[in-house]
């Protein structure tokens, strides 16, 4: 299967708040609690309108419709965070890893020398393989605490 990016629109809300909820999605989140549609609508106004610090990309299958989603938050200057989310029934298809360098290529478009920073839980195998994949590299002399890693991918 073949994934194409597109920046994100009003029109997603809805679907980025059901990934956003799925239950594999919050076990593997930081904050483990369930989002409230008041809560993702001021999130998701704030991602679309500030373009200077978020870039939120839809990946969608050959026949238009989403498979994941790919976010870059910006730190400072030159460090951005990246977070992404596969909907559950095209999990296991190897696709995390073309989400992932499809949106960088389109990222690196316009930002040629950036850091970025993934943070994972350390049972997350699934993520860390395809960030490994992606070319993230685990930070050496960084442990946030014993449950999590952080990545760091660096443009050239």
């Amino acid at each position: 299967m073949k994934l194409k990016a597109r920046p994100a629109t009003i029109k997603d809300k809805a679907q980025l708040l059901l990934w956003a909820n799925d239950q594999e999605t919050r076990r593997q989140s930081f904050i483990t609690k369930r989002i409230t549609k008041k809560e993702h609508h001021q999130w998701f106004s704030k991602v679309l309108t500030d373009k200077h610090n978020q870039r939120l990309f839809i990946l969608e299958n050959d026949d238009k419709s989403p498979c994941g989603q790919v976010r870059f938050s910006r730190n400072d200057e030159n460090d951005w965070e990246i977070h992404f989310s596969l909907d559950a029934q095209y999990r296991g298809q190897n696709l995390g890893r073309q989400m992932i360098r499809i949106c960088l290529d389109i990222f690196k478009k316009n930002d040629q020398r950036l850091k970025l920073i993934a943070k994972v839980k350390k049972d997350n195998l699934a993520s860390l393989k395809v960030l490994a994949a992606a070319g993230f590299e685990i930070e050496k002399n960084s442990s946030p605490d014993a449950n999590n890693l952080k990545l760091i991918y660096i443009t050239k």
